[in-house]
């Protein structure tokens, strides 16, 4: 974020204490250092990438690289706002290397960026002039008016000219350091924190991205961020269901086939043995069917080769509950959306078959635009609720991962509308 360092504290007692009115005036006094060194240098740099700009291949690397010099001394004066102001400014990348030397080129002269930070260099010129008065004016005016009751005896004439005012006596001597005090106490850290915040605002208008574009980026970011974690989770429920598929199965399959065969040899010479081979060969089919079943819920393979409208048709063929499915989805989305469609058209019927009581579901799922609406509707007691611990909340956090979004419509006695809609590309 972009701002300003807290104020300095009003409070005397609080104030000298405060590191900020030291940094800000250290900060303010070195303005002037760094416009006759990095801004002669950032001006020295932009002429360099303009002049190399024309000149073939070395005066195209020339400009390359007398960008990146510039952004370089850009970075050195954020990181001294954020050591001397608190200040946290979003820093500036040149533009992106394409590979092609003259677009590169031209894309580093003409970047606006790079113009706005010399611009910034350019309006700190004369106000570090007016920073350097204003330090003055801020600590030297108030310790002479506060030594007069001192010294000003002490001049030829026994008085001190302070602008239209003489002083001539102890009295006003004494008035005059008393102002001297609440200037220092008063007037300096608000000059200070002042001329502090306006250099400040200089160099988040110049010297950093708009919070408006960090912010989009920020969030693209994320966005995209997100986007990975989803595919790789379905990913991995993918590669767990082809291991389960090929490696576990396929071996309790040939488990199976082997007992099968001892049993076949064995006949009724060993009743006892028999026993315990038809135990096995019982256990090892209902090991296969309960994996199988496993890996239709990780993810079913005929989701992946035919897509939602053969997946989901199958699952209603399983349904106790009559289905009708309506499947209208052109062109394929992702395997990620796919597979969320399938598991809360899957989710819903198993709801329907436990709780709702009702006679037959219609499924539709549609595709309109770059999004994907899936309806489950059912004529049961209704009654659904989030909070029953039917698996709602569980499919609307699926949904809500990749930016859609879901709503259950279950008025007790109504029956049941579960509408979830998912982007899709």
């Amino acid at each position: 974020m972009a701002g300003v360092a807290s104020p300095v504290p009003w409070a005397p007692w609080r104030l000298w204490r405060s590191p900020y009115l030291w940094l800000a005036t250290i900060h303010l006094l070195g303005d002037i250092v760094v416009v006759l060194t990095c801004g002669v240098a950032m001006l020295v740099a932009v002429i360099v990438a303009i002049i190399g700009w024309p000149l073939g291949y070395a005066g195209v690397r020339l400009s390359v690289r007398a960008t990146d010099f510039a952004y370089m001394l850009t970075g050195w004066e954020r990181s001294r706002a954020e050591i001397t102001r608190g200040q946290e400014l979003q820093a500036l990348y040149p533009p992106e290397v394409t590979g092609s030397g003259g677009a590169d080129a031209t894309a580093s002269v003409i970047d606006p960026t790079l113009w706005r930070q010399l611009l910034y260099y350019v309006l700190l010129l004369p106000l570090a002039m007016v920073w350097i008065a204003a330090i003055v004016v801020a600590w030297s005016v108030p310790p002479v008016l506060m030594g007069l009751p001192l010294y000003f005896s002490k001049f030829a004439a026994a008085q001190a000219q302070l602008g239209p005012f003489v002083i001539d006596t102890m009295t006003k001597a004494s008035i005059a350091a008393v102002i001297g005090a609440l200037f220092l106490l008063v007037v300096t850290p608000w000059m200070m924190r002042t001329a502090s915040a306006l250099d400040g605002q200089l160099a988040r208008v110049f010297l950093s991205r708009s919070m408006n574009k960090a912010l989009a980026e920020r969030v693209t970011q994320l966005l995209t961020s997100r986007q990975k974690v989803v595919d790789s989770a379905e990913s991995e429920r993918r590669r767990m269901e082809r291991d389960l598929h090929d490696g576990a199965q396929q071996r309790l399959v040939s488990l199976a086939m082997t007992l099968g065969r001892a049993k076949n040899r064995l006949e009724d010479r060993d009743p006892a043995v028999r026993v315990l081979i038809d135990e096995a060969h019982s256990e090892a089919l209902q090991a296969i069917a309960e994996i199988r079943d496993l890996t239709r819920g990780l993810h079913p393979p005929v989701l992946t080769d035919r897509g939602l409208d053969a997946a989901i048709s199958a699952v209603a063929a399983r349904s106790p509950v009559p289905v009708r499915v309506t499947v209208e989805v052109y062109p394929r989305p992702s395997l990620t959306i796919e597979a969320i469609a399938y598991f809360i058209v899957t989710e819903a019927l198993t709801n329907v078959a436990k709780h709702s009581e009702a006679a037959e579901v219609d499924v539709r799922v549609t595709r309109n635009g770059n999004r994907l609406r899936i309806e489950v509707d059912d004529n049961g007691k209704g009654g659904a609720d989030f909070a029953a611990g039917t698996g709602l909340q569980g499919l609307h956090d699926r949904v809500a991962g990749v930016d859609g979004w879901l709503d259950v419509d279950s008025p007790p006695g109504g029956g049941t509308l579960l509408t979830a809609v998912v982007p899709c590309e």
